[in-house]
């Protein structure tokens, strides 16, 4: 056993040890599932698990019927996943983020030990479990909850193969960490390599002083990546050769180099968008930076930096796991905060490194306490207040409103956005795309005319077709042309119209008032 995770006088009690564990399941599964889908990525996700688990699609996803290459599935089978267990709401959609958030929480206070001692990483799983950022991201259902779990699971392997007494024992811990990295590429592809920029250089930076260590490239540890990770991209590629060239190009090349998704390529954005998640992303526990800072200034002096970072080798693993996967992340032309999720354990395990040097005494102390309860009653409160306030990009009261009002044979569709995914998740994938004027893309199930003659064919059924202002216009004066009774009304947001069918027009219009 190492001697960094072995148990010393005045070590943490049993209650202090559950602590980080505890709060991340609070501050998690609180009000989870109470808040809407958000368009675009939530309802997206969520629509493409909702797919997989209705049609047992597994290894193809699919995105309002159509194949949909642009994640590889992991993410949607955890989706699924918690559909299957919980049912098609946002409970079971989000139920994967907030157990990928528990178990980092626990990854993150094993990889503090591993570097250090029990009581850092308990610090560390501490500062982590209760940071806003992080435990905010685990309430979105995206792919980068996940990537700081298997990124901060393959980093904890190398660190234990670092410190294995023996070399067997290491090299179980290499093949280790490459099965997590592979469970990171089946989430979201080449970003979960990030961290191997900064384990390769170091890795030979210590072999070069001459410290053993097993080798990064073991082959059952590169045959478990490739199974894990590559698998499905082998399987597709065989069923479906044009997604090599797909793969390559667009999801790797285009992403990398490209600005083809607009996602904020504005040479500053990165600065906006990572630079403060990072710096203020752990709350309250910043107060202490200062402080640790001026300490560990005071304590280095610029003659003996070569000699302190020879002598911790693990400040130096933090830097480059920080700064190297960072600029690569500002070069890249396709930006988004969430993006700097998986960088978020390091500064939680620098300030935990700080305050266990600080408080070296028994027990935590009342200000850690203090912190870590305020900070977790905080992040409850924020998910509480933003589940319940409205939100124009809260695809669900949209498809209330439709959901209440609806007849037997009732015809859903969305006129000119086939971008709103929200709906076909609501009303179970009971709607149809509509172009606003031909020729029709492969995104759309049929034009206007075609619409317009559907309703007027079978006047018995009530229609509901969502319309935006760029189009409402013309849906009105399809229908006036065609002789269609309608009311037209706002919902939140959006604009909704109502085909009435003429032999219930007058019951439906007082429906409408009434609302």
């Amino acid at each position: 056993m190492n001697d960094a995770c072995a148990p010393r006088p005045g070590a943490p009690s049993r209650i202090a040890r559950a602590l980080p564990v505890t709060l991340a399941i609070v501050a998690a599964f609180a009000f989870q599932g109470t808040r809407g889908l958000y368009e675009s990525s939530e309802t997206r996700y969520a629509e493409c698990a909702r797919e997989m688990l209705a049609d047992g699609h597994w290894l193809q996803p699919t995105l309002a019927g159509q194949p949909h290459w642009a994640k590889p599935p992991l993410a949607y089978w955890t989706m699924a996943g918690g559909m299957a267990l919980l049912g098609r709401n946002e409970w079971g959609v989000r139920l994967y983020g907030a157990v990928a958030f528990v178990v980092t929480v626990w990854g993150v206070t094993l990889l503090g030990r591993a570097l250090w001692d029990e009581r850092a990483g308990l610090l560390a799983g501490l500062i982590y479990a209760t940071s806003p950022f992080a435990a905010g991201a685990a309430n979105v259902a995206t792919t980068d909850i996940l990537l700081p779990l298997w990124e901060v699971l393959a980093v904890l392997a190398y660190w234990r193969a670092h410190r294995a007494p023996e070399s067997s024992h290491g090299r179980v811990w290499i093949a280790f960490m490459w099965a997590a990295f592979g469970l990171g590429f089946l989430t979201k592809g080449p970003p979960a390599l990030l961290p191997l920029l900064a384990v390769v250089p170091l890795d030979l930076w210590m072999r070069r002083r001459g410290q053993p260590r097993p080798r990064l490239l073991s082959l059952p540890g590169l045959v478990l990546f490739g199974v894990v990770g590559l698998g499905w991209y082998a399987y597709t590629a065989l069923r479906h050769p044009d997604l090599v060239n797909y793969f390559l190009e667009h999801e790797f090349w285009d992403r990398l180099t490209a600005n083809r998704f607009g996602r904020n390529p504005q040479w500053h954005k990165p600065f906006l968008l990572y630079l403060p998640p990072l710096a203020l992303g752990l709350g309250l526990w910043v107060a202490f930076w200062p402080g640790l800072v001026w300490r560990r200034c005071g304590a280095l002096r610029l003659a003996g930096m070569k000699q302190w970072l020879s002598d911790h080798p693990e400040a130096v693993f933090l830097a480059l796991w920080l700064l190297v996967p960072l600029v690569v992340l500002f070069l890249v032309p396709s930006r988004l905060p969430l993006y700097v999720l998986p960088l978020m354990p390091i500064p939680a395990l620098a300030t935990a490194r700080g305050l266990a040097i600080r408080h070296a005494g028994p027990g935590l102390g009342r200000t850690v306490w203090a912190i870590a309860l305020v900070s977790a009653v905080l992040i409850v409160a924020g998910k509480g207040l933003i589940a319940h306030l409205p939100n124009r990009h809260d695809s669900r009261p949209l498809a209330e409103a439709m959901l209440a009002q609806e007849v037997p044979g009732t015809r859903f569709a969305v006129l000119g956005r086939a971008d709103k995914y929200g709906l076909d998740f609501y009303l179970d994938g009971r709607v149809a795309r509509v172009a606003a004027s031909r020729p029709v893309a492969a995104t759309f199930d049929y034009d206007l005319d075609e619409l317009v003659r559907a309703v007027k064919a079978d006047c018995g059924r009530c229609s509901w077709v969502i319309t935006f202002k760029g189009t409402a216009e013309p849906l009105a004066g399809a229908l006036d042309r065609a002789g269609v009774p309608y009311t037209l009304c706002e919902v939140e947001w959006e604009y909704r119209l109502l085909v009435v069918p003429s032999s219930s027009a007058s019951a439906v219009g007082r429906r409408e008032a009434a609302t």
